[in-house]
């Protein structure tokens, strides 16, 4: 079987053990008298995100004896960290014109919501948003899935894993958001080969969200947070009362990320290229080693295949079901329909 017929087969398999977990966890959560937030979500990162997305990656990347990743640079790991800011910020941007787009529409966010966020307990924030969904679903997404595809067409392989990772939260009314973070992490992954750099960019973002509940939480009373929530609510409602103005702060935004992303990627790429790292390693080196005794991350051990990705049916079958179940996600979302 092709390399890319298996990676279409592992998120076919994925999925079905992330929608069956789900189920099995909300099943279980039920049973349980007064849970709370904090237990879902940490049992859904533990529960369904590493046995879904994690184990069956690293058992995908074994079985098919993809080069190991190997420890990124201390050097390489701060400009991770530095595209991480400016991740948060394409984030932003994102998230300002996708409010844009749906003004004045009601929709019921199958996301995490900031309330939720703030409500729950600070360890379990970092370990159930900020670590350990960066880790599971960059090893699926860019380490499996991205690294089998990008062997018959890197732009391909991109844009399908972006989309992929865009379905995978069943949130069809932030679908810009999710595959703007998704080509930006995927672009990262193809300079470096390394997936280790794309979980830090990951982490990054979500730690910001994290960062931002913990500190609204604790500079002010618990039992006055309800009221600042509602009070910075009225204000950003005050500012962002027009399609018009939401438009801005997208463009603002955007300018922001450019200015941080555009230079930080080509210095990644020139530090790669310069090294013979990542996507520059050479391909005559033995055994992956760079020129500098080094051993290159994700160096073609396994050989390239020029063969096209879309003649595989069970790509197509995979997408067909991730846009049914975005589908009947998004009419819940906009009320249409009660799940």
């Amino acid at each position: 079987m092709r390399l890319n017929r298996k990676a279409s087969l592992l998120f076919l398999i994925s999925f079905a053990l992330y929608l069956t977990l789900s189920v099995v966890l909300s099943f279980g959560i039920g049973l349980i008298e007064d849970s709370s937030d904090d237990l879902l979500y940490l049992l859904n990162a533990l529960v369904v995100s590493i046995p879904a997305f994690l184990i069956p990656a690293l058992v995908f990347r074994r079985r098919n004896e993809l080069p190991r990743f190997t420890a990124p640079r201390f050097g390489h790991i701060m400009l991770a960290v530095a595209i991480g800011i400016g991740c948060v910020n394409l984030n932003a941007a994102l998230s300002m014109l996708n409010s844009a787009i749906f003004y004045n529409v009601d929709i019921v966010s199958n996301s995490t919501t900031a309330e939720t966020i703030v409500g729950m307990n600070g360890w379990n924030l970092l370990f159930s948003l900020a670590i350990i969904p960066p880790i599971s679903e960059e090893f699926l997404m860019r380490g499996a899935l991205l690294e089998s595809w990008r062997r018959y067409s890197p732009l391909g392989a991109v844009v399908i894993t972006s989309l992929f990772f865009a379905f995978l939260h069943l949130a069809p009314s932030s679908l810009i958001v999710y595959f703007g973070l998704g080509v930006l992490l995927a672009v990262v992954y193809l300079i470096t080969r390394n997936v280790w750099l794309t979980v830090v960019v990951h982490l990054v973002n979500n730690l910001s969200s994290v960062i931002g509940a913990l500190a609204l939480k604790y500079m002010g009373g618990a039992e006055e947070l309800a009221e600042e929530a509602g009070d910075v609510s009225g204000m950003l409602n005050g500012i962002f009362d027009s399609r018009a103005g939401l438009f801005g702060m997208f463009i603002a935004y955007s300018l922001i990320a450019a200015a941080i992303l555009v230079p930080l990627l080509f210095a990644l790429r020139a530090i790669y290229r310069r090294n013979k790292l990542g996507m520059y390693a050479e391909e005559s080196s033995p055994a992956g080693i760079a020129e500098n005794g080094e051993i290159a991350p994700l160096e073609t051990a396994v050989p390239e295949e020029k063969t096209s990705m879309w003649s595989d049916a069970l790509l197509w079958v995979a997408f067909a079901i991730l846009v049914l179940f975005n589908i009947v996600a998004g009419l819940s979302e906009f009320g249409i329909i009660k799940l």
